[in-house]
């Protein structure tokens, strides 16, 4: 990648993405031991997004008024010393504490991966912005293939203050990266457009057929999303039940996470239709839960992590690509709030369905929970793509 400014936003990623993920499976690690519960893991998961549901309107009003350098740079270095909270729940035992940090740490991220996406194509040319995105994508699936595999083999060598330390390290130094970006990450603001507010972005989506579509795309996936936070306890109960195995269903996952905006890039090409974008971000939503619905059924562990890899290249690709049509779709003066209410919405998915993953392995145990989850991803699937079909003859 020869544009600069891009490579630091990118580098930024892999490093801060890496960090999260080695503190992901050592918390997650940590509360299942405490507590002994099937949903642990899972109520875990909930804690790490959906805080980002309630924050990222705010994130977004302020990346369309304000400096989205500033504002990114700032959201790495105040999660430096959260990161070393865990250091302490590590030591004292504390859930509640271990929770808190997660949460703190979610609403940091919510000042972060939006304004990254939303900045994208500032930094980048327009035919190369779906390239930009595929690499973005397929470094968020790559850095969850170092952070959890390294990092659950890290934690159970070395243990869990280690992982915590790597992670607060991390963020200093993605801090740096982006705070060496020359490229404004945004276009000069008139003076319509300087109090912007999130009433405004609404309107904008609600009268544009194709946005407002892909704002609810991710919904699909992130519906069943609660099936990642009970992977900790699949690995726990029904294979290895260790955290170098909670380690490396999350590195399947990204694996797959990686390799799917790659296959997605190649299938749609360089500039999709819209048309290419809703059947692939469909199709993607279906084959996520149909493979997910299948993983109870075995007992072997590397067949188990090949479902894993083949659900998530389908998650990869529709996330990466309903991202890259609202990029396009989207002026800058709306973006930045446009890609948070996005990314709201699907992280609020996320933690509902990881809530209600956790409650339903209590109760009914992880495979049954599984399949509840499953089902509704695929019926959402089905249905947004007839709701879909109505705006491709939008101007």
């Amino acid at each position: 990648m020869r544009n600069r400014d891009f490579r630091r936003l990118l580098l930024a990623s892999i490093v801060s993405l890496a960090g999260d993920w080695f503190s992901f499976v050592a918390v997650a690690s940590l509360v299942t031991e405490l507590t002994g519960r099937a949903g642990a893991a899972a109520f875990v998961y909930a804690a790490t997004v959906l805080p980002v549901f309630l924050v990222s309107p705010i994130a977004g009003t302020l990346a369309d008024r304000f400096d989205r350098k500033r504002i990114l740079v700032t959201a790495d270095l105040v999660r430096v010393p959260i990161a070393l909270l865990l250091c302490l729940a590590a030591w004292w035992g504390s859930t509640p504490l271990a929770i808190t940090a997660m949460i703190a740490l979610a609403v940091g991220s919510s000042f972060s991966d939006p304004i990254a996406t939303a900045a994208t194509p500032n930094l980048v040319a327009a035919d190369e912005l779906a390239s930009a995105q595929s690499l973005m994508g397929a470094v968020w699936g790559s850095m969850l293939i170092v952070g959890a595999g390294i990092g659950g083999i890290v934690a159970e060598l070395f243990g869990r203050q280690t992982a915590f330390v790597i992670d607060a390290l991390s963020f200093l130094v993605s801090g740096w990266l982006i705070a060496g970006i020359r490229r404004p990450m945004q276009e000069a603001r008139t003076p319509t457009h300087e109090h912007g507010s999130m009433r405004e972005a609404l309107d904008y989506i609600r009268g544009n057929p194709i946005v407002k579509r892909l704002v609810f795309a991710k919904v699909g996936v992130s519906s069943a999303n609660g099936i990642v936070g009970l992977l900790p306890t699949f690995a726990t109960r029904q294979f290895a039940g260790t955290s170098i195995a909670t380690g490396l269903f999350f590195a399947a996952r990204g694996l797959g996470a990686m390799t799917g905006p790659i296959v997605a890039r190649g299938v749609v090409g360089a500039t999709p239709s819209r048309r290419a974008i809703v059947l692939v971000c469909s199709a993607s939503t279906l084959t996520y839960c149909s493979f997910y619905m299948v993983f109870p059924l075995t007992q072997v562990f590397p067949l188990a992590m090949l479902l894993v890899i083949l659900a998530h290249l389908g998650g990869g690709a529709q996330w990466t690509l309903s991202t890259y049509g609202l990029q396009r779709e989207t002026p800058d003066q709306f973006r930045g709030r446009v890609l948070s209410l996005d990314y709201g919405i699907a992280t609020l998915a996320i933690g509902v369905s990881a809530v209600a993953a956790g409650l339903f392995a209590d109760a009914y145990g992880e495979a049954a929970a599984m399949g509840w989850l499953t089902a509704i991803g695929i019926t959402y699937g089905i249905a947004w793509l007839a709701w879909s079909f109505s705006a491709l003859r939008a101007p």
